[in-house]
């Protein structure tokens, strides 16, 4: 827990589509998605990709702390992957911590962490991509995507961490 923590936080659900939350603790995120990769590039593409779109994104918006979703590995995403998928996957993660070494503070946080924090359980991924989905609209963040609402949910879970009061005003008794 860092106490105070005030600066801005961007989560990032990295794929094809990145999905990606950003804000302080105690505010409300703005989200949005951007496609890293098409269909025939090649992952090198995708990666510089990435890293073009880090050094604009986290230079306009004085990013401090970057948080990203654990690659997901064959066993846990069910063997409906490719080989391809799984190297692409951990190799924007990779890209990520190697461009983020020395310019701002990097965590990771894994799915499960995330579910069991924004929607109280690690469901399966048929349940819990709407159920992540339809959290954020009732907190007042109308994603998209659900590449949005993974972000957004990402970005919750860590600002909980840096200010526990952020993690009471998502609870439904402190609603409003």
């Amino acid at each position: 827990m860092t106490k105070g923590f005030v600066q801005t936080v961007l989560a990032l659900d990295l794929a094809t589509t990145t999905g990606y939350a950003f804000g302080k603790p105690r505010s409300t995120p703005k989200f949005g998605h951007m496609r890293i990769a098409l269909k025939g590039w090649s992952r090198a593409r995708a990666y510089r990709e990435l890293r073009s779109w880090l050094g604009d994104f986290v230079h306009y918006n004085k990013i401090d702390l970057i948080v990203y979703e654990s690659p997901a590995i064959p066993m846990q995403m069910g063997g409906r992957t490719t080989i391809e998928t799984v190297r692409l996957l951990i190799g924007l993660a990779e890209n990520l911590e190697e461009w983020a070494e020395g310019l701002c503070e990097l965590r990771e946080a894994s799915v499960s962490q995330v579910r069991s924090h924004f929607i109280g359980r690690n469901f399966k991924s048929a349940i819990a991509k709407p159920m992540t989905m339809e959290k954020c609209r009732a907190l007042g963040w109308m994603c998209e995507s659900h590449d949005e609402s993974d972000a957004c949910a990402l970005w919750d879970y860590q600002c909980s961490w840096l200010d526990p009061t952020h993690a009471i005003k998502g609870t439904p008794l402190f609603r409003a």
